[in-house]
């Protein structure tokens, strides 16, 4: 289902939602499939802006999951990371050789940085680990 704020839903959701801020259509897919598999609702959106505002609205996602590559506002995320933000976990991922965007992540304060190879291989179990219990959101 398209939203006209460019989010796209896809639910089984007994886990929770996780929203992802993706532009990679081939990544995209796989991170939505396996999601999907384990019992999650799975969001796409495609600017910061719009993981802000997804992640801000009831009941609180369980995990958020940023490209770096999508050219990530992180002015715009990191007051999620605060204490005053909703207290969603949230893996940003990227090229090794960002170092700039790397950093930016990090002072962003998102919960962990990993390198695309990383992630995706270790994503089911990053997820699993990660996620909060959709009964504390």
């Amino acid at each position: 289902m398209n939203k006209s704020d460019g989010r796209k839903e896809n639910a089984t959701g007994e886990l929770g939602r996780v929203v992802v801020l993706n532009r990679d259509v081939f990544f995209g897919v796989k991170i939505g499939n396996q999601l999907r598999t384990l019992g999650y609702e799975v969001v796409f959106v495609k600017d910061a802006l719009a993981f802000v505002e997804v992640v801000q609205l009831e009941p609180k996602p369980v995990l958020g999951l940023v490209d770096m590559n999508a050219r990530v506002d992180w002015d715009a995320i990191g007051p999620l990371m605060t204490d005053g933000g909703p207290g969603v976990p949230v893996l940003a991922f990227g090229s090794h050789l960002d170092v700039e965007g790397r950093r930016a992540a990090k002072a962003a304060g998102v919960t962990r940085v990993l390198s695309n190879g990383d992630f995706h291989r270790g994503m089911v179990a990053l997820v699993k680990r990660y996620a909060k219990s959709p009964n504390l959101s």
